[in-house]
């Protein structure tokens, strides 16, 4: 998850989710907390995809990091857009967090600038239930080409492409 390779931190990730279980996922969830942390020496850039990862497949165990998660996206020095692609993963167990997913992502939409974290953010939002319709509109006016990990690869193409993609298009095709 420390790789310079994006989609390898993606599937790293993955991985780690599919083997942490029970105790060992949440002693697994708590070192990527801290090797967030400024104190840890050792910050990885993928440790929000792992939690979400190793969440995705223990939801007993994330329940309790569910508050502390969505909070990430309030962190600048967090990889944010990696934070909202893991609430799009754990949507179902962070949708009643606070604070809320949905108005977390709004805001951040907002605050931050940038094409790549709107668009796992407007993903985001749509797995957890909310209409992205108008967002939609706002950032097509843009033609910046933007990444989007699909599940399968990498995606790079123009924003206003990505989101009319059939896995981005339909939530319950991307996994």
């Amino acid at each position: 998850m420390y790789h310079p390779d994006e989609f390898l931190r993606f599937r790293a990730a993955e991985a780690l989710g599919h083997l942490c279980k029970g105790k060992t996922a949440r002693n697994f969830i708590l070192r990527l907390f801290w090797h967030l942390s400024d104190e840890s020496g050792a910050y990885c850039v993928g440790a929000p995809l792992g939690i979400a990862e190793i969440g995705r497949t223990n939801f007993e165990v994330f329940e309790g990091f569910k508050n502390k998660y969505v909070s990430l996206l309030d962190d600048w020095e967090v990889e944010r857009k990696y934070v909202a692609y893991g609430i799009g993963r754990t949507a179902e167990i962070v949708k009643n967090a606070y604070p809320d997913p949905v108005e977390k992502l709004r805001e951040k939409i907002e605050e931050i600038e940038s094409l790549d974290f709107a668009v796992y953010a407007l993903w985001a939002l749509k797995k957890l239930g909310y209409d992205i319709k108008t967002y939609i509109r706002k950032f097509c006016e843009y033609d910046d080409t933007v990444s989007f990990y699909d599940g399968k690869t990498i995606l790079k193409n123009k924003f206003s492409v990505i989101i009319r993609a059939p896995r981005f298009a339909d939530c319950a095709e991307i996994f």
